[in-house]
C-alpha cells in the first residue's frame, strides 16, 4: 500500500482501487479468434469461420459487439422487460432515454456462461440467437432500433454463429482456470 498509494493506510477505497487495477491486467486475448486474426488460418474450425462470417456479415452482431473487445461499451434496451420493472441505466442518469438500457457485454468467454442477458433469461446461445433474430423482446418502449438490422437465417447459420461466439471467443486459459485466470485463495 505504501508503494501504490504513498502510505501504509489500508482503506476500503484503496482495496477497491487495488482490486480494480489487478482486474484490468486480466486480458482474455488468447482465443482461437485472436490466433486466427493474428494469421493462423487453422485456428478456427470451418463451422466457426462460417459463424464469424455471419457475425460480421448479415447478423450484424458487430454493430454492438465490436472487435476486439466484442462490446462497444454502449447501453441499449433490448425490450426484454417493461421499463417500469427494469429501469437499467435510467437509475444512474435519470435520463428518460436510458430507461431499460443496459451495457453491451463482451462476448469473450460467453461460451463459459450458463445464463445469458442481464437477468439470466436464456440458458443457451441458440436461445439468444432466436431472441435477436426475432427483433428483441416484446417491450417496445425505448427498444434499440439496431435490433431491426439482425438477419440470421434459421438452421445451420444459427448453429455456426453459436459455435463462433461459444468457442472461438473463449480463451482456453479462462476455461481451464490457468494463470492469470486461476482462482487464488485468500488467507487471513
Amino acid at each position: 500500500f505504501a508503494a501504490a498509494f504513498g502510505s501504509t493506510d489500508i482503506t476500503a477505497e484503496r482495496i477497491a482501487f487495488a482490486i480494480a487495477a489487478y482486474e484490468r491486467t486480466l486480458i482474455s486475448d488468447q482465443t482461437p479468434w485472436d490466433a486466427y486474426n493474428g494469421g493462423d488460418v487453422t485456428a478456427l474450425t470451418p463451422q466457426e469461420r462460417n459463424g464469424m462470417a455471419i457475425f460480421f456479415g448479415p447478423g450484424q452482431c458487430d454493430v454492438c459487439h465490436t472487435a476486439p473487445l466484442f462490446s462497444d461499451g454502449t447501453f441499449r434496451n433490448l425490450g426484454l422487460r417493461p421499463v417500469t420493472e427494469d429501469e437499467g441505466r435510467f437509475e444512474v442518469t435519470g435520463n428518460p432515454g436510458d430507461r431499460g438500457r443496459f451495457k453491451t457485454p463482451t462476448l469473450r468467454n460467453a461460451g463459459l456462461r450458463s445464463r445469458f442477458m442481464h437477468q439470466g433469461e436464456f440458458a443457451t446461445l441458440q436461445q439468444v440467437n432466436a431472441f435477436y433474430n426475432a427483433g428483441g423482446g416484446p417491450h417496445a418502449l425505448n427498444r434499440s432500433p439496431v435490433l431491426n438490422l439482425i438477419n440470421v437465417p434459421p438452421g445451420a447459420p444459427q448453429a455456426d454463429l453459436a459455435a463462433f461466439v461459444g468457442n472461438a471467443l473463449t480463451d482456453p486459459r479462462v476455461a481451464q482456470g490457468l494463470p492469470p485466470f486461476d482462482r487464488p485463495t485468500l488467507f487471513s
